[in-house]
C-alpha cells in the first residue's frame, strides 16, 4: 500500500509540474544516440567514417524504487545512405508500467542532402518522417477493493473478482515529423559546429482514447547544437545543446561527451556528464570498438521528484 501510495503522490506531481520535462514526448538522455528520433535530417547521415547503415538501439528505466513495474521505453532504428539520400525508419515502445498505458511509434524517415560534402564544408540536410502513433490503455492488471487481501504478501489477490468491468482501449493515428541539419566540417579546423530545428506531431493526432472529446497531441519544437572539437589525435570531445518545447513544457539538457583513444589498439574509452534542467544530472560512460558504442547512463535525480523515488535514478 505505501508503493501505491507513493505511485499516487508522483502522478500527482507529474500533472502539477506540467511546465517541465515529464509532461512532453518521452525523452531519451542519451540523445545522440538516438538521432533521428530528435531529428529526421540526420536520417541517414554519417559525419564519422564511411559506413553503409546504421543500428542504433536503446532502453530506459526509470521509478523502479516505487516498487512497482519500472515504467520503461524501448528505442530502435535503423537508416542507411543511398546517394544524396537517406533511408531509414524507428520503432518507439513506451510502457508506463502499473498505469497501463503503452506506446508505440513507428516513422518511416528520409532525408536529403542538399550540399555535397566532396566539393565543401558545408553539410545541410532535410528530412522528413511519416508514420503512425498507437496507444492503448489496459486496466486489466489494476488491482481494486474487492482483491484486497491482508494474508497475500503483496496485499492483494488479483485472482478475485473485481467487480469492475473495464475493457481495454486503443487508437491509431498518422502522424509526421520535419526537421533540417546543418553541419560545418572544414578539416583543418580543430572544432566542427552543427545544428539542428525539427518539429514532431506536426499532424497533432487526437490521441484521445475515449472518442468522445479532442485531446491533440502538442507538436514537439527541437533545437540541438554544439561542436565536435578534436583536442589532440587521441582525445574528441563534443559539447552539445538539446532544447525541447511541447505545449505548456520545455527540457534543456547541457553537456558533454569524450573520447580517448587507447594507443596500439582499435578501442576507445567514453564518459560524458550532462545536466537537464531541473531535472537530472546524467553520467554516461562506454566504450567504442572500430565503429561499434556500447554505452551506459544514470539519471541523479536533482528535482522534489527525488522525496519519492528514495534517491534513484533513471538507466538507460
Amino acid at each position: 500500500m505505501k508503493n501505491i501510495f507513493k505511485l499516487l503522490i508522483l502522478l500527482f506531481l507529474l500533472l502539477e509540474r506540467g511546465a517541465e520535462c515529464e509532461a512532453q514526448d518521452f525523452h531519451l538522455s542519451q540523445f545522440d544516440a538516438a538521432p533521428q528520433y530528435f531529428n529526421p535530417a540526420l536520417t541517414g547521415i554519417y559525419f564519422g567514417a564511411p559506413a553503409d547503415y546504421r543500428i542504433n538501439a536503446d532502453y530506459r528505466s526509470q521509478w523502479s524504487s516505487l516498487g512497482v513495474k519500472p515504467f520503461s521505453t524501448y528505442f530502435l532504428s535503423f537508416d542507411m545512405p543511398y546517394k544524396q539520400f537517406g533511408l531509414g525508419a524507428y520503432l518507439l515502445n513506451n510502457n508506463s508500467g502499473p498505469g497501463g498505458l503503452n506506446t508505440i511509434n513507428f516513422m518511416p524517415s528520409a532525408s536529403y542532402k542538399i550540399t555535397n560534402e566532396l566539393k565543401s564544408p558545408h553539410n545541410l540536410s532535410v528530412g522528413v518522417q511519416m508514420g503512425i502513433l498507437y496507444k492503448s490503455f489496459n486496466p486489466n492488471n489494476f488491482t481494486y477493493d474487492n482483491q484486497f487481501a491482508p494474508g497475500d504478501p503483496s496485499g492483494f489477490n488479483t485472482g478475485l473478482s473485481s467487480g469492475e468491468n473495464f475493457g481495454k482501449t486503443s487508437m491509431v493515428k498518422f502522424d509526421a515529423n520535419m526537421g533540417v541539419f546543418y553541419k560545418y566540417k572544414k578539416e583543418e579546423w580543430q572544432a566542427h559546429p552543427f545544428f539542428g530545428y525539427s518539429v514532431f506531431n506536426v499532424t497533432q493526432p487526437n490521441q484521445s482514447l475515449t472518442g468522445v472529446i479532442k485531446d491533440k497531441l502538442p507538436m514537439r519544437w527541437v533545437l540541438m547544437g554544439g561542436a565536435d572539437y578534436k583536442i589532440s589525435q587521441d582525445i574528441n570531445i563534443t559539447p552539445q545543446l538539446l532544447y525541447m518545447n511541447q505545449g505548456k513544457a520545455y527540457e534543456l539538457n547541457i553537456g558533454s561527451i569524450g573520447f580517448y583513444h587507447l594507443k596500439d589498439t582499435k578501442y576507445d574509452v567514453m564518459g560524458g556528464l550532462n545536466y537537464r534542467l531541473k531535472d537530472a544530472f546524467i553520467i554516461q560512460a562506454g566504450m567504442k570498438y572500430e565503429q561499434h558504442i556500447f554505452r551506459i547512463s544514470y539519471d541523479i535525480n536533482t528535482s522534489n521528484l527525488n522525496n519519492y523515488t528514495s534517491g534513484k535514478g533513471a538507466f538507460e
